[in-house]
């Protein structure tokens, strides 16, 4: 017997072709859902990178406000999306309590938000990753089975008896295998992308608080004519 695919998959049984549909198909999901969060990862990227320069470059020239007028240029930046809330949060006029928990907790929202967005369909990687192994271990027993039933029917136990079984037996041990390891590898990097993209979003929070801290502090702070004026003598004083 010629053991290609093809023969193969006809002398396969129901419950083994089954086996390597579902493998088929958990390959399929796991590398479309990959695909997905890679391109949109990828354009958010794209458009965070000229964001962060040219809002920074407004931001120490012209203030955050004027600075948040860059985000409706960059719609697919998650960076952007915490700049315009975290923005509005900060031009509502409050005491400064208020004001810094209702900034905290709007990125904290924005941050939590988009993680959750992001990590939505990894969960899926990480099944395919962790069961693939375990289904083409199904369908290994299941050709080990069939090769004992070949065995049983004939009544001879020679290698060309039991040789469709165990070469059953083995694809779908290979299938198993070979659907797992690019879906581990691919929840690991995208895994480690979504890490960057959040850790990016953080430290572009403390970077726009630390802005507007330092713009509320050089408004309240007296200009040097109001410190000259005060330091000046007055009345009687001058004359001794």
């Amino acid at each position: 017997m010629q053991f290609s695919l093809a023969e193969l998959w006809h002398t396969m049984g129901p419950l083994a072709k089954g086996v390597v549909i579902v493998l088929a198909a958990m390959s399929l999901a796991s590398l479309a859902v990959a695909t997905e969060k890679w391109l949109m990862l990828k354009r958010a990227a794209k458009e965070s990178i000229p964001f962060l320069r040219t809002w920074r470059n407004a931001l120490t020239h012209q203030g955050y406000h004027a600075a948040a007028a860059e985000v409706k240029k960059y719609p697919h930046s998650h960076v952007a999306r915490l700049i315009a809330a975290g923005t509005e949060v900060l031009n509502v006029g409050s005491s400064p309590q208020v004001h810094l928990e209702a900034y905290d907790r709007t990125v904290r929202r924005v941050v939590l938000d988009t993680g959750a967005s992001i990590r939505q369909g990894l969960g899926l990687l990480a099944t395919v990753g962790s069961t693939a192994p375990f289904v083409g271990l199904f369908g290994t027993v299941i050709g080990i089975v069939n090769a004992f039933q070949q065995m049983a029917v004939t009544g001879q136990g020679g290698l060309g008896t039991v040789s469709a079984g165990i070469a059953e037996a083995l694809v779908a041990t290979a299938l198993g295998i070979g659907v797992a390891i690019p879906a581990v590898w691919l929840f690991n990097y995208l895994t480690q992308r979504i890490d960057r993209v959040l850790s990016e979003m953080e430290c572009t929070a403390e970077e726009l608080a630390v802005s507007a801290l330092q713009q509320a502090h050089a408004a309240l702070a007296p200009s040097p004519e109001t410190i000259e004026r005060e330091d000046a003598p007055h009345g009687d004083a001058a004359w001794q």
